[in-house]
């Protein structure tokens, strides 16, 4: 009977196991941004050279760093940076891809990211900006972001500065 007991708890234990994705081979996880190129903006001077990756500094004071986490049947999204004056809505997700939207309440405006894992450090989101206009949208922002996962992101205090909160990735 022990042994029984002990096959089907081993049998159990491995069916878990087995059913539960690799680290590091998902989007679950901290994300920190590290290159940012702007590929359309409404206020970018006429000379601007659209297209070109902008490395971001590791240990810049407001990153935008995300925290994706497993919620039900599906994955929740922290954006750092910003306090609950920002809605976030997860659209679709699955283990190596996810699209939601972050909508400011005060101006309506949306950014809408499509995210996807590049190896398993790397994650890269496409993100489309857009504001309400007399009888539609206009889409004000275009850009792409890199991000690495990090060990950790959290918010280094709790009130928004002008820029955002200041969080620390490590």
């Amino acid at each position: 009977m022990i042994k029984l007991a002990s096959v089907l708890l081993a049998s159990a234990l491995g069916c878990s196991a087995h059913a539960q994705p690799t680290a590091g081979k998902t989007i679950e996880g901290d994300w920190q941004d590290t290159a940012r190129r702007i590929l359309f903006s409404t206020s970018a001077p006429p000379d601007y050279k659209y297209g070109q990756w902008t490395p971001l500094d590791r240990q810049q004071t407001y990153p935008s760093a995300k925290q994706i986490r497993r919620s039900g049947s599906g994955f929740d999204v922290v954006d750092l940076l910003y306090d609950d004056q920002d809605a976030i809505k997860v659209l679709k997700a699955s283990d190596s891809a996810i699209e939601f939207t972050r909508t400011t309440r005060w101006s309506g405006c949306s950014a809408f990211h499509r995210c996807g894992l590049d190896g398993d450090r790397q994650l890269l989101c496409a993100i489309e900006t857009t504001c309400p206009q007399a009888g539609g949208e206009r889409v004000v922002w275009k850009g792409e972001e890199r991000y690495e996962r990090r060990a950790s992101c959290e918010r280094a205090q709790a009130r928004p500065e002008a820029q955002g909160i200041p969080s620390v990735c490590r």
